[in-house]
């Protein structure tokens, strides 16, 4: 499928084309993804000291567009352009090639989710493929999983703030087993750090975070936080929600047996899917809480379409529910949902 088909598709659904800026503030993506991020970035300083990066994902340069525009009115908008990443010990190209369409100003979850899903599931008709695995999942449902679980406040925090980390998120899990992680030293050095941040400027940016943000993880910190077995019974409770995968049309019921199994009095409302039915030709729709765990902004639903390329499975399509990503760049929060093709597979 050429970009040009592409393009006209999205067209015809209602996204409008724009063009995006290829340079953004540093600290408008470090605000996002934390100071570590920062060794993915091609910065540097312009004549007033300021640091700007290439843009590193397009959705962050579109979110810019929109708070530009200074609108909280919905808004369609598709894209296709370069975003600039360094990459982690590998050969690959540090530019990616991104097409993406998203709805901003979505205040209608029900409506908006659904037609992501039905416009990424035309791009995908209007391809070579013959078949494909749509996976359905909900970050909202993850949410309030772990909020139900016996943790300490600051250890449930972490676990859904890192959840898009894989590899440190189970570190998490193996510290949890641990019968303690609190050293006293650290304690006091981190309590008398924190009485002298609060003297300081809390508006200020320190590795991408407000000294505000900063502060607020110190009053999350439980300094009484010894291990005990409850806890291992949540670290099993988590991992086997993410290993849940079944037929879309009877995830409702899968997960409240699972929720009763563990007498969690959690409602898993059908208005968490935006497809309720498995009945699309050529397309095996599942529920899938383990998928879309590499961007951290997604707060609601989420979904990958899957389809085989030399006896390989790749993502086509994937994307989601992001309500909080403009707010967390510093303007108004704004819902918006949205997805990226893969373009390099067609």
């Amino acid at each position: 499928m050429k970009l040009k088909n592409i393009s006209n598709i999205l067209k015809s659904n209602g996204f409008k084309n724009i063009e995006l800026d290829s340079i953004i503030e540093s600290n408008q993506v470090l605000k996002r993804s934390g100071g570590n991020f920062r060794q993915y970035l091609f910065s540097f300083y312009d004549e007033n000291y300021k640091e700007w990066t290439l843009i590193p994902d397009l959705s962050l340069a579109s979110v810019k567009k929109y708070t530009e525009s200074k609108t909280n009115k919905k808004k369609k908008w598709s894209y296709s352009g370069e975003a600039f990443r360094k990459q982690d010990k590998s050969n690959k190209s540090p530019i990616v090639k991104q097409t993406g369409f998203e709805i901003f100003g979505s205040y209608n979850k029900t409506i908006d989710d659904n037609e992501i899903i039905q416009t990424s599931l035309e791009l995908f008709k209007k391809s070579n493929f013959k078949k494909c695995e749509l996976k359905l999942s909900n970050m909202e449902i993850f949410h309030v999983l772990v909020d139900k679980l016996s943790l300490p406040l600051r250890w449930r925090e972490k676990i859904k703030r890192h959840f898009s980390r894989k590899e440190y998120f189970e570190e998490l899990l193996k510290k949890l087993s641990n019968d303690k992680d609190i050293n006293s030293k650290i304690v006091e050095a981190d309590k008398k750090l924190a009485e002298k941040l609060r003297k300081k400027d809390l508006d200020k940016i320190y590795s991408g975070r407000s000294l505000t943000n900063i502060l607020n993880r110190f009053d999350l910190k439980n300094y009484k936080d010894v291990r005990d077995q409850s806890n291992k019974k949540d670290i099993k409770i988590i991992r086997e929600y993410l290993k849940i995968s079944c037929p879309i049309e009877k995830a409702p019921e899968v997960l409240g047996n699972f929720f009763y199994k563990y007498n969690m009095n959690i409602f898993v409302s059908p208005n968490y899917f935006p497809i309720k039915k498995n009945n699309i030709k050529n397309v095996k729709v599942l529920f899938s809480p383990n998928i879309n765990r590499t961007l951290e902004y997604y707060t609601g639903m989420t979904f990958n379409l899957i389809v085989d390329v030399k006896k390989k499975k790749n993502i086509l399509l994937s994307g989601g529910r992001f309500d909080k990503l403009i707010g967390d760049l510093g303007y108004k929060n704004i819902p918006a949902v949205g997805a990226a093709l893969n373009s390099d597979i067609l």
